[in-house]
């Protein structure tokens, strides 16, 4: 879009809300806008007021302006980061896209970026970097301007949680319950203003039931529920009745393990990004089948555990907050860790610059980064052991970590790590099938709502018990809803085809040119999950699908070390 005097000129992806109301602003001012399209107001607010009409920008973009005047770029990413924004400097220009495989078809070699590889393995890549070397991110709330040779990075929005200082008065539970409950309701419905049908993600769990329960009270929304072959993982039943209930037509999309085999190599292609799970091609083969039904926009329910303590590392983080009994039982943990010479360093850090270690840190250690140490080759170990995936965010975050509580201060790493880099990635899954997903619990308005709620009312019976009475009318009566769980499908390292696959791809030849993995580890690793019977093959998931996830990105990307 350009503006009519030809002085600016925008690239948009996503959507802009509320901007009919901004749009007739612009008119009464007399700016000459050309569409009535929603992206046209960020152009406009733009050549106005420069960086500061990002706040007045509400909604799931990013977006790239060129300003004719001036001969600079400016360029910016919503608040969360659902909607992505790589940068990558080649051939003397900076090129901008919303994928990692159109800056390498312009040119941009792909390699490894094993510093980023290292950090994503402990924690999480940081959010200005990617697993591929010389390919940068504009981060969640942030805006940059470059004139083609200098390139400055700003943020113009962040979480600003409370002191705990703050946090101490209970207040009114009621009248809360009754603020949340208006901008969870304000956030689905300028989400379902589209010029398209709306469809929505229906799970058995809350944040979706939640949203189909608001939406269908506006309109009849299509949902679409993935069905899993395993009890434990499978939450179609109370699916079906939230949808009956809701009055919604309800489309199952089966999913069984064997689909990892049929899909995994084009979900990595699509995706672009390292997968632990089997959920990436559950999600990838539920938007074929939103689009194949006519859909273009869907509501879903990322960010309902990030806002409202979904998760069960959120409950621990609180109850260090909450009891002093718990932390004390967690400081005895911490001098037990530090009197053990294996304690990697970069939790070692985190512990002498918050006086705690966030509960999913420890459990990203335990799961992932202790299981893989016997599979490095020595030198990327070494380089492991000197990573500090964190301790660039603890300085530059500093303002918004001090007297925090330890669960907002969780939180907050938790947000501007693994939430932007690694759930939020399957928004190119989506956009696979052109498929725009828009996510109500992650709307700035809604954080300022919630963000204020006494630490003591996210614990109760239940799973999110602040989200489950503030919405209470929305919800089917005697419907019980799944506590929570990640959305993960089931382990495919069950299933002997998915295992077989794994295998194949794993011993291709490609860890032995490869400076991270040693081969003769890995392959006495799959080896000794192929003779264990399948029930106990589960614990080995993640470390298999991330390791077939870096011989597969090497493939399809082209990457090399």
């Amino acid at each position: 879009m350009h503006t009519f005097d030809g002085a600016y000129h925008l690239v948009a992806n996503g959507e802009f809300y509320g901007y009919e109301a901004i749009r007739a602003e612009l008119l009464r001012r007399g700016r000459r806008l050309q569409s009535a399209a929603d992206s046209e107001i960020a152009l406009h607010l733009y050549a106005e007021q420069g960086h500061e009409a990002l706040h007045r920008l509400r909604g799931e973009f990013a977006f790239v302006i060129w300003d004719q005047r001036r001969g600079e770029l400016f360029a910016a990413r919503d608040r969360f980061g659902i909607k992505p924004l790589y940068y990558a400097r080649h051939n003397g220009r900076i090129i901008f896209a919303s994928e990692v495989k159109a800056l390498l078809a312009l040119g941009v070699p792909a390699r490894w970026d094993s510093e980023s590889l290292a950090a994503h393995l402990l924690v999480c890549h940081a959010a200005d970097r990617t697993l591929f070397e010389g390919i940068f991110q504009v981060p969640p709330g942030c805006w940059l301007r470059t004139d083609g040779t200098s390139v400055r990075v700003e943020p113009y929005w962040d979480l600003d949680f409370p002191t705990a200082a703050q946090l101490s008065d209970a207040g009114d539970r009621r009248a809360h319950l009754a603020r949340v409950r208006d901008a969870v309701v304000d956030s689905v419905e300028v989400r379902l203003r589209a010029d398209v049908p709306v469809a929505a993600h229906l799970s058995g769990g809350l944040d979706s039931g939640t949203i189909v329960g608001v939406a269908a009270a506006r309109s009849h929304p299509a949902t679409f529920t993935v069905r899993f072959d395993e009890e434990p993982f499978d939450e179609g039943a109370v699916a079906q009745l939230v949808a009956k209930h809701a009055g919604v037509a309800n489309t199952e999309i089966a999913f069984q393990r064997a689909e990892f085999a049929r899909h995994i190599r084009h979900t990595i292609d699509c995706g672009q990004m390292l997968q632990e799970n089997s959920h990436g091609i559950a999600r990838l083969l539920q938007s074929r089948a939103i689009r194949e039904s006519g859909y273009k926009v869907v509501l879903a329910g990322e960010g309902g555990d990030e806002v409202f303590a979904g998760y069960p590392q959120s409950l621990r983080d609180l109850a260090l907050s909450l009891s002093p009994q718990a932390r004390e039982r967690a400081d005895a943990a911490y001098a037990r860790l530090l009197a053990t010479d294996a304690a990697p360093d970069h939790l070692r850090r985190m512990l002498s610059r918050l006086g705690f270690i966030p509960s999913w840190i420890v459990d990203r250690h335990l799961a992932v980064a202790a299981q893989l140490g016997p599979l490095l080759r020595p030198e990327f170990a070494q380089q492991i052991a000197r990573s500090d995936p964190c301790g660039g965010l603890l300085d530059s975050a500093e303002s918004q970590l001090t007297a925090r509580t330890p669960y907002h201060q969780s939180t907050y790493l938790f947000y501007k790590t693994w939430l932007c880099n690694y759930l939020l990635a399957a928004e190119r899954l989506d956009m696979a099938h052109a498929v725009e997903v828009r996510l109500p619990y992650l709307d700035h308005n809604l954080i300022e709502t919630v963000k204020t709620t006494p630490l003591q009312w996210y614990v109760g019976e239940g799973s999110k018990p602040l989200l489950r009475d503030a919405m209470r009318e929305f919800h089917a009566p005697g419907v019980s809803y799944a506590e929570k769980r990640p959305f993960f499908a089931p382990p495919a390292v069950v299933d002997e085809a998915a295992l077989a696959t794994m295998r194949e791809i794993l011993l291709d030849g490609t860890l032995d040119y490869l400076p991270f993995f040693d081969p003769g580890a890995v392959r006495a690793l799959v080896d000794r999950v192929a003779a264990s019977p399948p029930q106990r093959r589960a614990g080995y998931e993640r470390i298999l699908q991330l390791l077939t996830g870096v011989v597969l990105l090497t493939h399809t990307l082209g990457v090399v070390a």
